[in-house]
């Protein structure tokens, strides 16, 4: 049978390794840069996903579609749409743009005629409530914390499995602007899937991010000697509630991986572990820090491994 030890070096990302590995106390270094994840992280339904849809598609156009039906097939039809055209259709010549691949889902999802001038309305009605504030509302902590963080000369970008209508969301919802946008939707601080030939969680999804950034930032010929591509990614950040797609995605890729765990729902929160006396732990628990003002917890895993309940306790992190 492996030793503890041997665990901790073969699978350094099981749950009961992790929460162990804490090498410092020091304050983190300034981050390089720091991206969210947008859906969950930044913003969030208003009501849930199949309850809006039942809403509109009832009392808006006499579509009486189950509220439970709804939640149970849409997650069928998504995948089965993404197996079919990956990416929301980029490239397939079925759809025009992302807003194409949509109405598809929405024709399946109820059983439309796609002919159907109701049906069609309806596909745009729901596209249109779900590019805007109508749909999303931003958590309480999202604003005041970009605030501080720009203001303090960090670079804020993002990082989503998403399509180009997160663009619409961000503006709708007044936060377009954290983000290195122009008016007219070019943002240079914004990394969607959609314009990637990959996703969350690859590692080459990460690498894309982290090459545009060092190449605007650092040395486009990737040459500097004083600050290596290597020494960048140490001080490379990313925020999202995702475990697998956000905090094992980055930390995999060299960066440092923030989990956002706002309702204390992760493993992190779940497991309490007894002290250990095995040489290879560098301390018995994992730091455990409390916000002054809330007294949410914050958990300190590893040099590039954070667990935090609120965004606002990023300034905490960074002592910004």
């Amino acid at each position: 049978m492996s030793s503890t030890k041997s665990q901790l070096i073969s699978q350094p990302f099981k749950m009961e390794n992790t929460q162990m590995i804490r090498e410092t106390a020091r304050k983190f270094p300034r981050p390089n840069f720091i991206s969210f994840d947008l859906f969950g992280t930044l913003y969030v339904p208003k009501k849930p996903v199949p309850q809006q849809y039942y809403e509109i598609a009832y009392h808006e156009f006499g579509i009486n579609k189950s509220i439970q039906s709804i939640e149970e097939e849409f997650p069928i039809v998504y995948d089965e749409m993404l197996q079919s055209y990956p990416n929301y259709g980029k490239g397939h010549p079925k759809f025009d743009n992302c807003d194409s691949w949509w109405k598809e889902l929405i024709i399946r999802l109820f059983q439309l005629d796609r002919h159907d001038d109701q049906a069609l309305a309806l596909c745009h009605r729901l596209i249109h409530h779900f590019t805007s504030e109508e749909a999303y509302s931003v958590y309480d902590d999202v604003v005041p914390t970009l605030q501080a963080l720009q203001k303090q000369g960090v670079k804020l970008i993002v990082a989503s499995n998403s399509d180009p209508r997160a663009l619409t969301i961000l503006e709708s919802l007044k936060i377009k602007q954290y983000f290195h946008c122009s008016e007219h939707f070019h943002c240079s601080g914004v990394f969607l899937s959609y314009d990637s030939d990959y996703s969350k969680p690859t590692k080459a999804f990460f690498d894309e991010i982290a090459l545009v950034e060092y190449r605007a930032h650092v040395d486009a010929n990737y040459r500097s000697k004083n600050y290596p591509p290597g020494d960048f990614l140490s001080d490379c950040w990313h925020v999202g509630d995702s475990y697998n797609n956000d905090y094992i995605g980055a930390v995999r890729a060299g960066w440092n991986g923030v989990l956002l765990d706002r309702n204390h729902t992760s493993e992190f929160f779940k497991n309490v572990r007894k002290p250990q006396n095995d040489g290879c732990f560098l301390n018995e628990n994992p730091e455990t820090k409390r916000d002054g003002q809330t007294g949410n917890e914050m958990l300190i895993l590893a040099n590039n491994r954070v667990v935090i309940t609120k965004l606002t306790q990023l300034l905490d992190i960074f002592k910004l």
